[in-house]
């Protein structure tokens, strides 16, 4: 019946693909009113083009429009109107999988066409994504890296293969490839930056370790060539005082201060064994101080206080890391949702009927 009756050809002339339902029958209604009014219902599937910024995503909005134009008559023979009364309404739900239906616009518009006038009906549909996916999908699982990667400043730096070994999975795969940058690109590279950072910090305290090692040896060598010196001008000065060297053979010591002393003294009594006695005692200590000095036990143990070091570092970074994280974070999302803002308000603002 409807293919017998006369129809201003309307289309979707910047639609990809138009189909008309069929279940099971094409779903085509009409209504033939006594005044000789005609209403056609057709039950679409359309493939439309959308505008897509995606600078903002995965917080971004998009606009997609239905141009509504008769193919083959201009304004002289079919003009196009809204009609009175909610002229365009959705009865579905509005939120989608990925994209949540923000706002509707309908506008009529006029052109000029080489072959005359033609009338325009415009619907515009403004959708806002849905990020609840990938907070869930990209920004925890990197956030989750990023604070493990962390972990590292607490792991002792002896555990060297458990500092290193800590880092995170291609969550980019699923990311849509433009020439310019995204939101997602930014938090990408913060994090990115972050864990790079953390193994720099790796091998920084490595270094500084490798270092302070070096430096302590250093410090121990020249302290115990010193002692060896000062032990060698007691020795020396020994030497000359008392005319013998020191041994550490007891019975030798006390063969030498036996005739050392019955050399000086003709005959013994009770002061010149007294004497003997305090130089034997005195020869004794003398020798057990010159046996710990050999084995390093009055070494001085107060190294030099070097700021720079790899506990130090550790500590520091502890609190560096993370409160710069956060706080590079906070404006990364104060700023984006902002914008997002911005732009549904500039969308909801452009999305008013005409009166």
């Amino acid at each position: 019946m409807v293919d017998k009756l006369w129809t201003p050809n309307v289309c979707f002339v910047n639609s990809k693909k138009t189909e008309i339902h069929s279940s099971p029958t094409p779903n085509i209604f009409l209504m033939i009113y006594p005044n000789g009014t005609v209403w056609v219902n057709y039950r679409l599937q359309v493939q439309s083009p959308c505008m897509v910024d995606l600078v903002l995503f995965p917080m971004d909005i998009m606009n997609c429009e239905l141009i509504i134009e008769s193919y083959a008559y201009n304004a002289a023979k079919v003009k196009l109107n809204w009609r009175e009364w909610q002229p365009v309404f959705s009865i579905a739900k509005s939120k989608l999988s990925d994209f949540t239906l923000y706002g509707l616009q309908w506008t009529k518009n006029s052109f000029e066409y080489a072959a005359g006038q033609w009338d325009q009906l415009t619907v515009s549909l403004t959708f806002s994504r849905a990020y609840g996916f990938y907070i869930l999908q990209m920004y925890i699982p990197t956030y989750s890296s990023v604070f493990l990667s962390f972990v590292s400043f607490w792991i002792d730096l002896k555990a060297l293969p458990a500092r290193i070994t800590l880092g995170y999975g291609n969550v980019a795969k699923n990311l849509p490839r433009v020439g310019y940058v995204k939101s997602i690109d930014v938090y990408m590279v913060l994090t990115t930056a972050f864990i790079f950072l953390t193994m720099i910090e790796v091998a920084f305290v490595c270094y500084l370790e490798s270092e302070n090692n070096m430096r302590r040896k250093e410090r121990a060598a020249a302290k115990k060539r010193e002692r060896v010196a000062v032990l060698q001008r007691k020795k020396d000065k020994k030497k000359n005082n008392y005319g013998a060297t020191t041994v550490t053979n007891n019975n030798a010591a006390d063969s030498d201060l036996r005739s050392n002393y019955d050399e000086q003294l003709p005959f013994s009594n009770g002061t010149a064994s007294h004497k003997i006695s305090i130089s034997r005692q005195a020869n004794n200590m003398f020798e057990s101080l010159h046996a710990l000095a050999q084995f390093g036990l009055l070494a001085d143990e107060d190294e030099e206080n070097t700021k720079w070091t790899a506990q130090n570092v550790d500590k520091f970074c502890r609190k560096a890391f993370p409160l710069s994280f956060c706080f590079l974070n906070l404006i990364y999302w104060c700023y984006y949702l902002y914008q997002n803002y911005l732009a549904k308000t500039e969308a909801l603002a452009q999305l008013v009927p005409p009166s």
